[in-house]
């Protein structure tokens, strides 16, 4: 009798309420296994890729159209299967109801980057090489900060613990200081985008080493 009581005074609720606040405190890694080896990948790539911007830079005048089509494809070739590679034996999760789609977040950054582009395309026409380079470099730079702060509030949708958006949300203010300091020093101007790469690739290791504890 006193059993049957006490299940009647289950608050379904309640309970749903505090299987959420459980699996609110679980990290990145127990919650999605293997996501912060895959963000490992995408950060390596993201710095990567802007050694070599700062590269081709700097040898733009050498390089022939061809040369600058090969190593470009060349890295998006190994950019899709260490990412492939490594998504694949990730273990499928269910995500929470109701939360943003990462395609749509990212999607519309990237929308927003390419009207950046193109209307900065329009309004350095009458600027030199360097600051129109300084212009683009910056916004892409800027992006990326923004795409790090955006990752940080969906993954509270996800109810993935605090600890483990705040890496997510430093990284995201230190890349937007960048972008904002770096048309305002003159050497930055010149390898601020190489040494954003060391500095990313860093920052991606780092991050990775602590979201696995």
């Amino acid at each position: 009798m006193t059993g049957n009581t006490d299940a009647a005074d289950v608050d379904p609720e309640h309970l749903e309420r505090q299987l959420g606040d459980i699996k609110e405190a679980m990290g990145l890694a127990e919650r999605y296994p293997g996501r912060p080896r895959l963000w490992l990948v995408a950060g390596v790539l993201i710095g990567v890729a802007a050694l070599l911007t700062q590269a081709a830079y700097f040898y733009y005048e050498t390089l022939s159209g061809t040369a600058y089509a090969a190593i470009w494809f060349g890295f998006l070739a190994v950019a899709v299967g260490a990412t492939w590679y490594t998504a694949r034996g990730l273990p499928t999760a269910e995500p929470p109801t109701n939360v943003p789609s990462w395609r749509a977040v990212f999607g519309s950054l990237l929308v927003f980057l390419l009207a950046l582009s193109s209307l900065g395309g329009r309004a350095t026409d009458g600027l030199a090489g360097l600051e129109r380079a300084t212009f683009f470099f910056g916004a892409l730079i800027a992006a990326v900060g923004l795409g790090l702060l955006l990752t940080g509030a969906v993954l509270a949708a996800y109810r993935v613990r605090r600890r483990d958006r705040l890496p997510f949300y430093a990284g995201g203010c230190w890349v937007l200081a960048y972008a904002f300091v770096l048309p305002h020093v003159q050497w930055l101007r010149w390898i601020g985008v190489g040494l954003f790469g060391v500095l990313f690739v860093a920052y991606a290791v780092a991050t990775w080493i602590y979201l696995r504890e």
